[in-house]
């Protein structure tokens, strides 16, 4: 059996270089909280507590909103820390900071392919996503974030929603 690859912490929570954006917000949903929830929960994994206990942890309405808050907060301070590589996949003339502000940080907001980019990057997980091809036969087209690398995440991409795929 191959020795498990080792794991690198999730970047952290905060904005670009200029000190915008990503500041985790107000209130009880703020970034300190969501981020310190959410490393609770990398350690239970780590001490592999039983299955039946993350899973009834991760389904806890309080503690997957956390967790999306967090991940949400995680993928726009990515977003914005590397500001010139992502501007450049923008549309409409918004700035990186808007974008992340309007369509990153709130909840209820779908994520499209650079916010799999972002995160994959934040958390150092590489992903496979498979897109769906809308012709006959439902062919699929993989691309690895980051290209090259061995995928840790499988996902399925059909328009408008993204599904993970189990091994």
């Amino acid at each position: 059996m191959a020795a498990e690859e080792p794991q690198q912490k999730p970047e952290p929570l905060g904005g670009d270089a200029d000190g915008n954006g990503a500041d985790g917000g107000e209130g009880k949903m703020g970034g300190g909280a969501a981020s310190g929830r959410f490393m609770e929960l990398i350690e239970q994994v780590e001490r592999r507590v039983p299955p039946a206990q993350l899973l009834a942890a991760f389904n806890e309405p309080s503690t997957s909103d956390y967790l999306v808050v967090y991940l949400r907060l995680l993928t726009s301070g990515c977003l914005q820390r590397h500001r010139p590589f992502f501007e450049q996949f923008l549309e409409g003339g918004r700035s990186i900071k808007e974008f992340c502000q309007q369509e990153v940080e709130p909840m209820c907001k779908e994520s499209d392919h650079i916010h799999v980019i972002a995160l994959a990057r934040a958390l150092h997980v590489p992903v496979l996503v498979e897109y769906m091809d809308r012709g006959e036969g439902g062919a699929t087209h993989p691309h690895v974030f980051p290209e090259g690398a061995r995928p840790r995440v499988h996902l399925l991409y059909r328009p408008g929603h993204y599904d993970i795929l189990y091994k």
